[in-house]
């Protein structure tokens, strides 16, 4: 075996470990997101108590904790009520560990898959709260991007990507811009056209580290779908019902109106993975 092919199999191995560490940590957190998800807009803490069945309260064990496996093993169903659990929660574990190995491929398993998983975990939370029509707290697009970036701004430093660096601090600006004008408009968020703005922030940050390219294209299909979603809601004459006005909506055609119906959420999701795309 010559040297080039043994170092081309040890990268392919390496890689491989790094895409099932991605994997491992992506459902953990996903698990985690779900808690967020459910006890933020609450008001709940995120650490005390331990997860709980929301409809008889009692404290789960740890092993129906367990990301994707103890939902199975459950049958999706609380062992001491019965009551269903949510698909929800498992699609939202096995989603974040599948955004977790995509951007560890796109980076090609370099320490910017950290703050780029810090990232996606933070918009996923903000939009699946806003999803949820429960609002997100402005603190979560906050903390969540501050933390990404610090980590982010020291490994690209560290590495002399300065191009990265840049252009995630210019991302964020504009970002924020976005989220200021939209909020400055409807400070009280009464129009539902407008939940998921925060989700602007880490967003910009996401989008304005992946280059030009990718950046532009990115934000050029956020543009064109929120557009074409407001556009469509205002020539409907009627915006999506809630989810707590109907929440037996199921059909397609209710599942159709119910995206199209919160724009922000849906253009930001497919405008970020837009630009991981191009970028990958």
């Amino acid at each position: 075996m010559t040297t080039q092919s043994i170092s081309s199999t040890t990268v392919m191995v390496s890689l491989s470990v790094i895409f099932g560490i991605a994997l491992v940590i992506g459902l953990l957190v996903g698990s985690f997101l779900n808690v967020v998800v459910y006890r933020i807009p609450r008001g709940l803490s995120v650490s005390k108590p331990r997860s709980f069945c929301p409809t008889c309260q009692r404290q789960l064990a740890w092993w129906e904790n367990l990301p994707l496996v103890s939902w199975v093993v459950l049958r999706g169903r609380c062992r001491t009520c019965r009551e269903a659990i949510s698909i929800r929660y498992p699609l939202v574990e096995a989603g974040t560990a599948g955004a977790f190995v995509l951007i560890a491929w796109a980076r090609h398993g370099s320490l910017m898959t950290i703050p780029y998983c810090l990232l996606v975990a933070t918009i996923i939370t903000i939009l699946l709260i806003d999803a949820g029509e429960l609002r997100s707290p402005l603190l979560v697009a906050a903390l969540g991007t501050a933390i990404a970036d610090l980590v982010l701004v020291i490994i690209a430093a560290a590495g002399s990507h300065w191009s990265v660096l840049v252009g995630a601090q210019a991302g964020t600006l504009a970002g924020i811009v976005g989220f200021s004008a939209l909020r400055r408009m409807d400070p009280g968020c009464d129009c539902r056209e407008g939940f998921g703005r925060s989700a602007l922030i880490p967003a910009g940050c996401w989008l304005g580290g992946l280059g030009l390219v990718a950046a532009g294209i990115g934000a050029g299909v956020f543009l064109a779908v929120f557009l074409l979603c407001v556009a469509f809601n205002r020539k409907s004459g009627k915006i999506a019902p809630r989810s707590d006005e109907n929440p037996a909506i199921s059909s397609s055609t209710g599942l159709l109106h119910r995206v199209i119906g919160l724009p922000m959420v849906v253009s930001v999701a497919l405008g970020t993975a837009v630009g991981l795309a191009v970028f990958a």
